[in-house]
Parts: structure tokens; sequence; C-alpha cells
């Protein structure tokens, strides 16, 4: 299939990040005999298809997307925690209360339903953003293995029955190592963090008792911005250990990178490529098609 896109820059160094959220360019390099001949960062284009007048844009990562979203809301709850519900800081006894009891604590179930609001938002999204990212890691052709000794048989999974049936916490632990080739994940101090997101975003999703709001009091532990910025946690890890075997590629986002990297290909070849225009003049193709 064939991709629209805008040569950025030539020369990585050259290139701007302007955006996390946006996908990742591609430098092409061309070399010959081991020497590098030319070279051009490569940066996808996609389009909304308005009636004569088409929205370009750069497309944004899936992966990066649902993170920045996690992050931004858990800048937002821990400053609510900080500035209106911390003990320490904040009074929130209405006995003690100078002003009208009943709007002390009108105000108070606002406060606490912005920061439920926004933590829910955080474990949603934190919890997404790495079932995207395991699912789009698990390639065509993977197969995953389980022994299932009471039967005595092996079960094969392919990559739809993966994506289907296999818990994201296998997914990440039983999967993603393998893929990745890192050390187990289990071992990690945030680990445990991850397990109770998990737990946390099925309260959230199946929940079966409407009137039950017992779980929201687990937002007010001491742990639970530790527990938002898991999925964070959990993309680094597999980043750093992809990047220290000096590989990258379009799946990852800007948001956890700690260094300017952007996949790098040297199978550049002219007749892939085809010009259909420039900033200047747009699209030829289109503009043909539409005068």
């Amino acid at each position: 299939m064939s991709k629209q896109g805008l040569v950025y820059c030539i020369q990585p160094e050259q290139y701007d990040v302007f955006d996390e959220r946006i996908s990742k360019p591609i430098c092409i390099k061309q070399v010959e005999n081991g020497i590098e001949k030319g070279s051009m960062v490569f940066q996808e284009l996609d389009e909304v298809n308005f009636a004569k007048n088409p929205l370009t844009y750069f497309p944004p990562n899936n992966v990066g997307l649902l993170l920045s979203i996690c992050k931004r809301h858990l800048v937002d709850a821990k400053k609510l925690f900080k500035e209106y519900i911390d003990p320490h800081i904040v009074n929130h006894s209405f006995v003690d209360a100078e002003t009208n009891k009943k709007e002390f604590l009108k105000e108070k179930s606002k406060i606490v339903a912005d920061y439920i609001e926004a933590i829910q938002i955080c474990i949603v999204f934190g919890y997404t953003a790495l079932e995207t990212f395991s699912n789009l890691s698990i390639t065509e052709t993977y197969q995953y293995k389980v022994n299932v000794k009471s039967r005595g048989v092996v079960e094969l999974y392919d990559k739809k029955a993966i994506e289907r049936w296999v818990s994201l916490a296998d997914k990440l632990s039983k999967i993603l190592p393998e893929i990745y080739e890192t050390k187990k994940i289990e071992t990690t101090k945030f680990w445990s963090y991850f397990i109770k997101l998990e737990k946390y975003r099925h309260d959230i999703i199946h929940q079966k008792t409407i009137e039950r709001t017992d779980f929201y009091k687990t937002y007010f532990n001491k742990d639970i911005f530790e527990i938002c910025a898991s999925a964070e946690y959990v993309l680094k890890f597999f980043y750093e250990a992809h990047s220290d075997k000096q590989r990258t590629n379009p799946l990852w986002p800007w948001l956890i990178n700690k260094d300017k990297e952007f996949p790098v290909t040297f199978d550049f070849k002219s007749e892939n490529y085809e010009v259909v225009g420039n900033l200047f003049e747009g699209n030829k193709r289109y503009n043909k098609k539409n005068r």
C-alpha cells in the first residue's frame, strides 16, 4: 500500500520534535559500498477527504496519543490532590468550616468528583495505551504456546487469538519479553503497580453494582500516582531494552524517548518513490483532479 509523506529534512539531527503525540518519521539512507550517498527524513502524511478541501496532517502515534491523555490527567489529579485534598495540608472537617456547612460539603463533593474523574481517565487510557502497544508489537506470524498440563496438550495462539484471549498481564510478562528480548518484567519495582492498574481498570469497565463506590476510595491511597504512571514505566522498560540493541521503530512514541531517536532504513530504491508535489504547490495529482 502506497503512503504519502513529506521529505521533512535531510539529516536526522535537523529534525525538530514539534509535538510528542505525532508519529516518528523514518530516516531513509542510500548507502553504496559502505558509503552514504544521500538521506532524507520522511514524515508520513494523512488526509481527511472533505469535498474539494482535504485536511492534510502528520498522523499521531496511536500509543503516544493514549499515553498523552493519561499523563495530562495525571498532572491534573496531582494538582487537585495537592491543593484541595492532601489531608496533611487541607482541613476537611465540615464541623470546623466557617462558611455554610451545606455549601462546604457541596464544594468538597465537586472536588472529589473532579479528582476521581481525572484518576479514572489516567487508569483507562494508560491501560489502553499498553493494550495497543502490546497488540501492535505482535507480528502476524507470531505464535504463543501454552502448555495445558491438566489436559496434556499444547495450545497455539496466533495474533488474533492472542489479542482476544490472552490477558494484558500475560502479553507483557510472557510474550513481549520474548519479542523484545528483555529480562523478566515481573522482577521490576513497577510491576506491582501495573497489576493494580489492571485491577482498577477492570473495576471501572466491569462495574456490576452501580451503587457500589467503595473502589473509589483506593484512589486516595498513597501509591495511586505510581499506579497511574505504571503505563509509562512499562513502555520505557521495553523501549530501553530495544534501544540498547540499537533498534527503534515507528511504534515507539516520543513521550518515552530519552533521546531524539527514530527509525533508520538503508533500503532506499528510487523506483519505490514518486514526487507528487511540494509545500508550495501542494499535491499535483489532487490539484489536477479538482480543477
